[in-house]
């Protein structure tokens, strides 16, 4: 009896145990029926078509003010001076009339480098270009300045001669007539001579104060441009030239120093001027094979259609724009069993 009443209550207890293990065995088996790994579908073909974008070119560059050197612009002419048309904290310009000595009128010119003798029919140089290009600016010679002296430079020194006090049928410009005021324009910071005052060959005129001659340009040595740039520095823009590392118009340099404040140094964007249109897929439609070939798929079954990457964005692709609007599966490594661009 105490055998049986004892297995009795083992199989209770079996029985009374068991049912709850049961239960969570048909739990567990539930789960893992309905889990994801198990439940997961075949991925399905997602279409769409080669869209178009615009891409503008944008490189980061460093960029600087740059200073021109203080000078103190000297006179080749000899008399007293009549009239002056500088003054302190005055700019003088290429072409400005800048004094009158004795009855001659003296003008200002900018150059890389100053005249080094007088010029006249015959000469040819650089130097003879810088002349001709004062000629031009003042409305005496027209075309370009080749520096090569002939007739037509003789006959508008001729005019400016007779014009501004150098005397009639006088065929040479002398370097009495001009005064050099460097590679630009230049802020008069101190007049060294004044009406009344005598000069002589090398006599200062006035001097110039430190002013800001350019913005130098850092490019990365893997910069390329596609067609005109500019350069933005926080919303001042300004036309640039790709490889020159400067930008050098006075307008364009006080523009950039203005943005970039006291500091005078920062970070612009070069762009392209005009963006370019271009044909844009995202990545995942882009399928490079075993041999090294790149192309995209139209849908499940087309063809490859080969392509040539142009470039492109953080998750996109540039080809040619021949190709916009043209069917494009997105996601061919997951639809296709053949993903060769062959």
């Amino acid at each position: 009896m105490t055998r049986f009443r004892s297995t009795g209550v083992t199989v209770a207890l079996v029985a009374a145990i068991g049912a709850p293990l049961l239960a969570a065995g048909v739990w567990v088996f539930a789960a893992s029926e309905e889990s994801p790994l198990q439940a997961a579908t075949p991925a399905a073909p997602l279409a769409g078509t080669v869209e178009t974008a615009q891409r503008s070119g944008e490189t980061n560059v460093s960029v600087k003010v740059q200073y021109a050197t203080a000078l103190s612009p000297t006179t080749q002419a000899s008399g007293t001076v009549t009239a002056m048309h500088a003054s302190a904290g005055s700019n003088v310009s290429h072409g400005d009339l800048l004094m009158v000595v004795d009855a001659a009128e003296v003008f200002a010119y900018a150059a890389d480098a100053p005249l080094f003798r007088d010029v006249s029919r015959g000469n040819d140089g650089t130097d003879v270009a810088i002349a001709q290009q004062l000629l031009i600016d003042l409305g005496y010679l027209e075309g370009e300045a080749d520096g090569d002296a002939g007739y037509v430079t003789e006959q508008a020194i001729k005019e400016f001669n007779e014009e501004h006090g150098y005397g009639k049928n006088n065929t040479v410009m002398s370097r009495a007539a001009v005064v050099w005021t460097g590679p630009s324009s230049a802020t008069v910071d101190e007049m060294s001579v004044a009406v009344g005052d005598s000069v002589s060959p090398g006599t200062a005129v006035f001097s110039t104060r430190a002013s800001m001659s350019a913005i130098e340009v850092t490019e990365p040595p893997t910069m390329s441009a596609d067609g005109p740039l500019v350069l933005d520095v926080g919303g001042a823009v300004v036309d640039y030239e790709a490889g020159s590392g400067y930008v050098t118009a006075p307008e364009s340099v006080a523009l950039i120093a203005d943005a970039l404040g006291d500091l005078g140094e920062g970070v612009g964007i070069t762009r392209l001027a005009t963006p370019t249109e271009v044909a844009s897929v995202p990545a995942p439609a882009v399928v490079t094979d075993d041999a090294g070939r790149t192309c995209v798929f139209p849908d499940l079954t087309g063809d490859a259609v080969p392509i040539t990457p142009l470039g492109g964005t953080l998750g996109t692709v540039d080809v040619d724009l021949s190709l916009a609007g043209e069917p494009l599966l997105l996601n061919p490594r997951e639809v296709r069993e053949d993903i060769a661009c062959g």
